[in-house]
């Protein structure tokens, strides 16, 4: 009986260890507004976390990306395969099928949309506008508009991830954040 005992005991402490060591490590979605490879606006990555702090990061093509936060393919920043999109509530984002129900794809215009975050316009399609005050950059006003709502200290080299990303992908679809992003100017109305 003590023997029964002693292993329950052990067992319990045992997985209360691994539980504990696995709510220290985590894994997010993550998007960066810079190049990174094969030369694309978007860099799109999985963020590793310890304790709340950046471990690493590993760069995944946008299809692996997508799939993965649409519950499609497994991931390790989505264990449960939801639908995030649909979970954090933006729009258009969703998997193609046929009649017979076979993914053909995926619809996700959203990512599209955010190189206007860091450009005036678009820097292969000089016709294209964006949101950016800065020719290559966003003002001093949206930088700081971008560290208060989504927690990225330096939109050119830090990753917004987490639910900070998903915050930030329903924001892109409001005309009105929009129209509040380009022309966000120092807050006069907080105090001195």
């Amino acid at each position: 009986m003590k023997i029964v005992r002693h292993i329950l005991l052990i067992a319990l402490l045992l997985g209360g260890l691994n539980s504990n060591a696995q709510n220290l490590r985590k894994t997010y979605f993550a998007i960066g507004l810079f190049t990174g490879a094969h030369s694309q606006l978007i860099t799109y990555a999985f963020i590793h976390t310890v304790n709340g702090q950046v471990s690493g990061a590993e760069v995944v093509r946008k299809d692996r990306f997508v799939y993965s936060a649409l519950g499609h393919w497994p991931s390790s920043a989505n264990i449960k395969k939801e639908n995030l999109f649909e979970k954090f509530k933006v729009d258009s984002c969703f998997l193609l099928k046929s009649e017979s129900n076979k993914v053909l794809g995926y619809y996700a215009p959203v990512f599209e949309q955010l190189w206007k975050i860091k450009f005036y316009e678009h820097p292969f399609n000089f016709d294209s506008e964006g949101w950016s005050q800065g020719q290559y950059k966003p003002s001093l006003y949206q930088k700081e508009f971008l560290q208060k709502e989504y927690g990225v200290k330096n939109v050119l080299t830090d990753y917004i991830y987490g639910d900070s990303l998903f915050k930030l992908l329903k924001d892109v679809q409001n005309p009105v954040w929009v129209a509040k992003y380009r022309f966000v100017t120092k807050d006069t109305t907080s105090g001195p």
